[in-house]
């Protein structure tokens, strides 16, 4: 009341009175006198209030002076046009405001066209208690099907949306009201040229030009019932999230409908909505946006879902949808992880729809698999960890490449990335009660140094023996628990199909690999024959005859002609060299066959040395990898490879191998992104560095000798462990075939004391000063004589050799 005096007073220059009643207030103005009539003309306008309606009536007053008698007639002017009461209409509606936009519509929100003051105020009395106005839009030509004709001719018309209902209110040139309610699930929308039809059962409706478009984006929101309020909001955020005024507005109904009916999606809409200009997720934003997320997921079991509500209501990208589970990731860890998994199932569900570079499904794979474990959904989680252990890429070269100062007796090095995903699968096996063997038996092959590896195995029934072997191996420092093997009859071998069977994996996809492997012959000067001959004396079925039996036994299953063999002494007393010409010869040092020497080894791991050169004939490269050779390569810092070397055995097919060292380790790094786990970052060597110290890059213009000394090296041990693997089928006894690597190591009479007394491990596990493995190679050799032993393949070929 005293806003409208106050109004009054600096509007009208003249004089003025003003004074309350019961029911309102009246105030006289433009008051004129007349001394001569004795009269007093003025203006007066009341203003009275009941229950629902504030009515103004604006009156011209004559007053008699003489007898002070007041005559009134309706004022001449047009109420409506005065300034003061568009101020009183302006005054009420800020009493009357809905907390949304009807008001000003600042928003400048297409859904609100202009409309007076006087049909402002005659909707807002029309409201009840937390009603409030979505869309006001201006129609046309209503027609009541009922009369069948024009309703009469009306001065506006508009279509009111409100959270609660649907009506059209019309007035008349008289600037009288009526309102015609529609039921909710009564509207048709007709598409016409120009304006659009608009049909119910009772009547119909044109609407205007330009705002057709907008009946139907309302149609959803006037259908819906209890959440009308929710579902508008969600068409703002949708479709006018350009501004930041739009989505403050969608915030504000968000909450409005959680007034009238509290839901944690609303909450969430609520708080997130005004983060979400143009349905992306802007980068300076994140940082808030995760807080809030964070605050929701850690209190809403529902959390999820909602988010899945939320993209599905917005239809956000499914590029912001991979920004926002991003932005969620710190969500997966084990508190959260059930609260937020709905979400990420969801985007994984698209990815799984849209062609991916394989790099990018790995990872994402990885990520939801890791999000599945922490969510306690262990079966999902062993069913994607298989797929993607399926996807892995090769890499067991890297069994090839590890640095001396990579400790393989803890686990490091080797294909980390199968070790990893097998480590996930067993773990969710385990929460599951699940049969654990077959994974476990994986990562002994995988790992057979590890001690906790080899433990797990005696688990499981059918490979309890091999896991003792293991362990005796390394924990015996005589190597006097070995068995005796009599058997001289074996089946004979296909080359092709066992070559194909005992080379690592990596190589087995390099085209042209098995061509070229077995034609290779390296340019090295052999031990002369004639000079072996002429100081050695012959091994034979007279002096040796178990030997020679089972030499020939070897021969007829690899169907090649028995060499001639002799006794090593001299520089040849402690190795066994296998030379291929005409004649193939074999030299046995002495020292394996005296059993007073301390070098002195039983049949089978003399037979183990015999077969591993027998081998190297077999395939054809027993010049590259004959001990000499090897002990060159390996031990005296590839000097001697200067005579022997001038092209890779496989050039031009080896690129497809390390050109897979780069992707190898892109998988590496993906995995430590992901799972952040210490046997990746901290186990797995780095595979480039590796790459980098050898110079194995086959594409290089320049080639240096350095280059193919260093290809040299892993020549060499790839032919070593092919020749290892067939030795030990036909050895059969894997104590004893360690025990022949051991003792046929050079110099060994040093080593033996320590052996003797600590045990096998305690001598592999040597270092230098500069850290590193004295005895690299041997335990590379071991190691993969162990996951040989262990593996299906063995014996696969053991059945098909001594059936």
């Amino acid at each position: 009341m005293n806003n409208l005096r106050g109004f009054l007073s600096d509007f009208y220059n003249r004089a003025l009175t003003f004074r309350e009643t019961s029911k309102g207030f009246i105030v006289d103005i433009d008051i004129h006198t007349n001394n001569q009539k004795e009269t007093v003309h003025k203006t007066r306008v009341q203003c009275l209030q009941n229950e629902t309606v504030i009515y103004v009536i604006a009156e011209s007053v004559l007053i008699d002076l003489s007898s002070y008698k007041e005559t009134t007639k309706p004022a001449s002017f047009d109420l409506r046009k005065q300034a003061f009461f568009v101020y009183l209409q302006t005054q009420l509606l800020i009493l009357q405001n809905d907390q949304l936009y009807a008001l000003h519509n600042k928003e400048q929100l297409p859904f609100v066209t202009t409309i007076d003051l006087e049909i402002q105020n005659f909707l807002f009395h029309q409201f009840t208690p937390q009603e409030y106005v979505l869309s006001i839009l201006g129609v046309n030509d209503v027609i009541v099907k009922d009369a069948n004709k024009h309703v009469s001719k009306k001065e506006v018309e508009y279509f009111i949306v409100t959270s609660k209902r649907q009506f059209l209110l019309q007035r008349d040139i008289k600037h009288d009201f009526q309102i015609i309610s529609i039921a909710r699930n009564e509207l048709t929308i007709f598409d016409k040229t120009g304006k659009d039809l608009v049909s119910t059962q009772k009547l119909s409706f044109y609407t205007e030009f330009m705002n057709d478009y907008l009946f139907h984006e309302l149609l959803p929101v006037i259908k819906s019932a209890q959440n009308r309020l929710e579902v508008f909001a969600d068409l703002l955020v949708k479709k006018y999230s350009k501004k930041e005024a739009h989505l403050a507005l969608a915030s504000r109904i968000f909450h409005l409908q959680n007034d009238a009916m509290f839901s944690s999606l609303n909450t969430l809409k609520a708080d997130v909505a005004v983060l979400f200009k143009n349905l992306s997720i802007h980068k300076q934003k994140e940082e808030t946006l995760f807080a809030i997320l964070t605050k929701h997921a850690t209190s809403d079991f529902n959390f999820g879902d909602n988010l899945v509500t939320i993209a599905q209501n917005w239809q956000l990208s499914f590029k912001t949808q991979k920004e926002l589970l991003k932005i969620i990731r710190p969500l997966q860890q084990k508190s959260t992880a059930k609260h937020s998994i709905a979400f990420h199932q969801h985007v994984y569900e698209q990815f799984q729809d849209k062609k991916r570079k394989e790099t990018e499904t790995f990872e994402f794979n990885l990520n939801y698999a890791r999000h599945l474990t922490n969510a306690e959904r262990f079966s999902e989680a062993v069913a994607l960890y298989k797929i993607i252990y399926q996807l892995l890429p090769d890499d067991s070269i890297t069994d090839l490449l590890p640095t001396k100062n990579t400790n393989l007796l803890e686990g490091e090095g080797g294909q980390q990335l199968k070790i990893t995903v097998l480590e996930a699968i067993l773990y969710n096996q385990k929460q599951l009660g699940e049969n654990t063997s077959e994974t476990i038996h994986k990562l002994a092959e995988l790992q057979p140094l590890v001690h906790r590896r080899i433990d797990d195995l005696l688990t499981i029934e059918a490979l309890k023996y091999k896991a003792k072997a293991i362990q005796e191996t390394f924990q015996e420092s005589n190597f006097s628990s070995l068995k005796t093997h009599s058997t001289s009859l074996y089946q004979p071998l296909n080359k092709k199909e066992i070559l194909q069977k005992v080379v690592p994996s990596c190589f087995k996809d390099a085209k042209g690999f098995f061509d070229s492997l077995h034609n290779f012959i390296a340019a090295l000067n052999p031990p002369d024959y004639d000079a072996v001959i002429s100081f050695s004396d012959e091994l034979n079925s007279t002096n040796y005859p178990e030997i020679t039996s089972r030499i020939s036994a070897i021969c007829h299953a690899l169907q090649i002609q028995a060499p001639e063999c002799y006794i090593g002494r001299g520089n040849y007393s402690d190795v066994v060299i296998g030379v291929e010409g005409k004649p193939a010869f074999l030299i046995i040092g002495i020292d394996f066959l005296d059993s007073k020497s301390s070098q002195f080894l039983e049949i089978n791991s003399l037979l183990f040395l015999i077969a591993i050169e027998l081998a190297h004939i077999y395939f054809e490269h027993s010049k590259i990898t004959s001990t000499d050779v090897w002990r060159g390569a390996t031990d005296k810092g590839f000097t001697v490879v200067n005579l022997l070397l001038s092209v890779l055995p496989f050039a031009g097919n080896i690129g497809t191998i390390f050109g897979n060292i780069a992707n190898v380790e892109k998988y590496k790094t993906i995995i430590n992104r992901v799972e952040q786990v210490a046997n990746v970052a901290e186990k797995g060597k780095e595979i480039m560095e590796v790459s980098e110290r050898y110079n194995l890059n086959p594409f290089k213009k320049e080639k240096s000798q350095q280059d193919h000394s260093e290809n040299l090296l892993i020549t060499s041990r790839l032919m070593e462990i092919v020749a290892d693997k067939v030795a030990l089928l036909f050895c059969d006894d894997v104590k004893a075939a360690v025990k022949a690597l051991v003792y046929s190591k050079p110099n060994f009479e040093t080593s033996q004391k320590l052996i003797d007394t600590h045990g096998l491990e305690t001598f592999l596990a040597q270092t230098n000063e500069a850290g590193e493995f004295i005895h690299q190679e041997l335990i590379i050799r071991i190691r993969n004589v162990f996951s040989f032993y262990l593996s299906d393949t063995f014996e696969t070929l053991k059945k098909q050799l001594h059936n």
